[in-house]
């Protein structure tokens, strides 16, 4: 099955088992930053690999082929760190992209599983990155089609076969082979573009013609709709597409040489992919690129240039998952002043000085909420730190109204604090509400639970921010992604001071600044 045809069957797929799948990711992470800081060596490298394997298999059975590709590199990465040692040196640039890819291959599962496109082009400098850190050869974007190219992709678009002309194509390649490399090499040369076209199209359709095989048949008919697309102004006469013609140079002499009958045992489908490739970004309409375009899906295998940035962007966009932690972080913090108002009453409000230590407490959540940027919810926490202040200062016993409005107060900051900290980075209502259902977000765990969540989620998204940056660097201007950072960092911030992280804190606040 083509990836792109029919989306809904493998996410439905991907659905069922996204439960075992985020805690294989997840652990896999958490031995990674293990690694990271110097504990487990090889041990962990070899266990995170056997982790990602795991997910890998997953991912490929559920079709969501950019995933399974980021889990493999990541697979081959660890592997190729555990046989080096680390004290040696040379690891460091394979490291970074490895604890990067772990941070943003969950996100694009994530993003997957709520109804976005599998993208694989979306993930092309990460998979470099991995790749040039184990010193192996980039990819291209040609490279990341996984099309299916076998024989049978040719009749989906209803267009029938020419007839044959009845010649045998092994005399044939070798009365026109010597036209064919006329024609490139005035190509290659920059001489008579149009006219050398033109001749290669004609030695093209009449191999294509007498093919007998269907795989022999399908290789003349891509190139010649990339001829013809050239030919339409289409597409733009590039150094690659040129070196490309020299290898159809070298199959019509293979064909020659092997027979066509050994010749379809082992066709040229990379050759094939590249081409298809090209057809996709074909700005022309002929009736050859049509039929291909139509044959191989195209048009959903090969997303424009600007859907795959916009993914790029999405899947940098500040994590919901940190708020979330957040949030859940912070209402642990309104339950514990909630509940010493509670004991109070119920013990009889007798010393009204051992309500000071909450007067701190309550400025830690109000300083954090600023931060967050929820001004009005700040301004409700202030307001009944200060009217606690006024009854501590006061020294009397306090009215027992007035405690349970300062709590009543403090429960309607914690109903809004959740969705407000969501609608500030997924405004769409749909989203929110996905967001608002997922288990255990209505109520969280002990705060010895909250600090290492919070903590995790922190550096997810510093590592987003990172991967962000760098990727701004390799474009060399290209700076829209970089729309999200500040929000990104406001929430790092706040997690980090309601964890008593102050300098921390400081410290990537300034980056917003930056």
């Amino acid at each position: 099955m083509l990836p792109g045809i029919n989306t809904a069957i493998p996410q439905a797929s991907l659905q069922i088992v996204s439960d075992e799948l985020a805690v294989t990711l997840n652990d896999a992470r958490v031995v990674l930053e293990q690694y990271a800081e110097g504990d487990g060596g090889s041990q962990a490298l070899e266990r995170a690999a056997g982790l990602l394997h795991t997910a890998r298999g997953v991912l490929r059975m559920t079709e969501t082929h950019g995933a399974s590709l980021l889990a493999e590199e990541m697979e081959l990465t660890c592997a190729h760190l555990a046989r080096l040692k680390r004290k040696d040196g040379g690891t460091e640039e394979a490291l970074e992209a490895l604890m990067r890819a772990a941070a943003q291959l969950p996100a694009y599962v994530e993003r997957v599983l709520n109804g976005g496109r599998d993208i694989p082009l979306v993930l092309l400098p990460l998979l470099n990155d991995l790749r040039a850190g184990r010193g192996r050869p980039l990819l291209s974007e040609s490279t990341l089609l996984l099309l299916n190219v076998g024989g049978e992709a040719r009749t989906r678009s209803g267009a029938p076969r020419p007839e044959r002309s009845g010649e045998d194509i092994e005399h044939l390649c070798q009365e026109l082979r010597p036209r064919f490399q006329l024609a490139l090499l005035g190509l290659i040369r920059g001489e008579d573009a149009p006219g050398n076209l033109r001749r290669m199209y004609g030695v093209v359709e009449r191999l294509e013609r007498a093919a007998a095989t269907d795989e022999a048949h399908q290789l003349w008919w891509v190139v010649a709709g990339v001829i013809e697309a050239l030919l339409d102004g289409g597409l733009d006469l590039s150094v690659s597409l040129k070196r490309l013609m020299g290898h159809v140079d070298r199959e019509i002499k293979r064909l020659r040489s092997l027979g066509e009958a050994q010749f379809a045992k082992v066709p040229p489908q990379e050759l094939v992919n590249s081409f298809l490739y090209y057809i996709a970004r074909a700005r022309s309409g002929g009736g050859r690129a049509a039929a291909i375009r139509t044959a191989f899906n195209l048009s959903d295998l090969v997303p424009g240039d600007a859907q795959v940035e916009q993914a790029r962007q999405n899947l940098s966009a500040p994590s919901v998952k940190l708020m979330q932690t957040v949030a859940q972080a912070i209402r642990e913090d309104l339950a514990r002043v909630k509940d010493v108002l509670d004991i109070f009453v119920r013990t009889g409000m007798e010393r009204v000085e051992e309500l000071a230590p909450q007067l701190e407490l309550l400025k830690k959540i109000g300083d954090t909420l600023g931060v967050l940027g929820l001004g009005d919810l700040r301004e409700a926490v202030q307001a009944r730190r200060e009217e606690l202040e006024a009854l501590i200062a006061h020294g009397h016993r306090p009215e027992e109204s007035a405690l349970v409005g300062i709590a009543a107060a403090l429960l309607g900051v914690e109903d809004r604090l959740e969705s407000d900290l969501i609608s500030m980075i997924a405004p769409q209502p749909g989203e929110s509400a996905a967001a608002d259902q997922e288990p255990g977000a209505e109520r969280g765990p002990g705060l010895s639970q909250v600090t290492p969540a919070v903590m995790r989620e922190c550096l997810v998204n510093l590592a987003r921010v990172k991967d962000t940056v760098t990727q701004v660097m390799d474009r060399k201007g290209d700076g829209a992604s970089l729309d999200a950072v500040p929000e990104q960092l406001q929430g790092i911030t706040a997690g980090l001071m309601m964890l008593g992280k102050e300098r921390a804190a400081g410290v990537v606040d300034a980056l917003k600044g930056a």
